[in-house]
């Protein structure tokens, strides 16, 4: 099992793009930053990192800068479209559905959505309906300081006190079966 949890940023832009591409197939755009507000094809799903904050609490012990990482994936449909208003508030509430607890196949903690809801998005979109799913996901940015190199150990060997260390390697006994406290 690897210990390094780096994250990059562009590829889990891809990752959650791929995954509501996927999910929900009848949508005519799934994208993020490129796409062009004034010839979108609808209905679509616009998916953003809004921002970052640290994380102190989740730090990972090896010297990654662990973030809480702000989505938001804007749920698009025509004001045209036959109950517009009720669709986009579905196409929501389906997407809050699919991106809760989800990891994106990789290393990250599960999302946790915050928020879905009607949003003022862009002066570009007034002739959408738009509602956003906002969630947050702690990620490592940076290399891990531990490399996996190294032994594996396959034996789990047991000493007691006053018997250990160097001198007393014949003392240590391979661990059958539970380990009690005490020798109990």
């Amino acid at each position: 099992m690897s210990v390094d949890t780096q994250i990059d940023l562009e590829e889990m832009h891809g990752a959650i793009v791929a995954s509501v591409r996927a999910a929900f197939p009848s949508l005519s755009t799934v994208g993020d930053y490129g796409e062009s507000r004034k010839s979108l094809l609808v209905p679509a799903v616009l998916v953003e990192l809004i921002d970052m904050e640290a994380a102190p609490d989740d730090d990972p012990g090896t010297e990654q800068l662990a973030v809480v990482t702000h989505w938001v994936a804007r749920a698009v449909m025509s004001f045209k479209e036959v109950n517009a208003k009720i669709e986009v508030r579905k196409l929501a509430a389906a997407l809050g559905h699919h991106v809760h607890q989800q990891r994106w196949g990789l290393p990250v903690a599960p999302a946790r959505v915050t928020v879905i809801g009607p949003d003022a998005f862009d002066p570009d979109m007034d002739r959408f309906e738009v509602w956003a799913v906002e969630w947050e996901q702690v990620v490592h940015i940076g290399a891990s300081v531990f490399d996996d190199a190294g032994i594996v150990p396959t034996e789990v060997l047991i000493g007691y006190t006053p018997d250990i260390g160097p001198g007393h390697e014949t003392d240590y006994h391979p661990l059958d079966g539970e380990l009690t406290v005490g020798g109990e």
